[in-house]
């Protein structure tokens, strides 16, 4: 696994928190809780190929590519702070940081999830939510070969989410769109250690629409985590 190519930006020492951001958007939607946690925390954010200032793919870009790299970020992570990550991930991010977990739970001593689905079963949900991902391809301006990474093929995610037993904290906006809302819940509910966190006045993007809400609720999984 290698970082080439990659936009990473890391700050702070202490244990690893590692931000990843949702489709069609960049690690700066993170900026407030960066700021607000790099004082006591080794924190990294880091632009999915494509995005941000990332390098656009040469092929197509996959799920396991996608969970190549950050299996890199991780790693560096831990090689500085000398512990497994917190993984933070909104929306496809937290998809990725699920998926991920399932791989290498041992690198990985908590979860919070942002705006995250845990994937689909049924066929017809799958493919409208694919036939979504280039309309919010072409708004975002991201090329083909880029946004493949968001088409969702199989049910791995949701066929394993008894596997993953780190303590994990699920957020959403109260005024997002039901199915990300639905897919918040679903998790809270079917994760073996989850805490539902869901604020008013938020959206899909509720660590923009309301940062100090969402860094609280970090903070709060951050005591916990250190209680263990």
């Amino acid at each position: 696994m290698s970082t080439a190519g990659l936009h990473i930006e890391a700050r702070g020492t202490g244990p690893a928190i590692v931000f990843t951001h949702g489709f069609g958007r960049a690690s700066e939607t993170w900026a407030a809780q960066v700021d607000a946690l790099a004082g006591d925390h080794h924190v990294v954010t880091w632009d999915m190929r494509g995005h941000g200032k990332s390098e656009v793919p040469a092929g197509l870009y996959a799920r396991e590519d996608a969970l190549a790299d950050l299996g890199a970020v991780v790693d560096a992570a831990m090689a500085e702070s000398g512990g497994p990550a917190l993984l933070v991930g909104h929306s496809l991010g937290g998809y990725f940081s699920l998926a991920y977990t399932l791989g290498r739970p041992e690198t990985v001593r908590g979860l919070a999830l942002l705006s995250t689905g845990p994937g689909f079963r049924n066929p017809d949900s799958m493919a409208k939510y694919n036939r979504g991902v280039a309309v919010m391809a072409s708004a975002a301006g991201l090329t083909d070969n880029t946004a493949h990474v968001a088409l969702h093929h199989d049910s791995m995610v949701i066929d394993r989410l008894a596997e993953i037993t780190c303590p994990t904290v699920v957020i959403c906006g109260a005024d997002d769109r039901p199915v990300y809302v639905n897919g918040v819940r679903y998790l809270a509910d079917r994760l073996a250690s989850a805490t539902l966190v869901e604020i008013e006045g938020a959206a899909h993007e509720p660590h923009v629409d309301k940062p100090d809400e969402v860094t609280a609720a970090l903070r709060a999984h951050e005591a916990l985590l250190a209680g263990r």
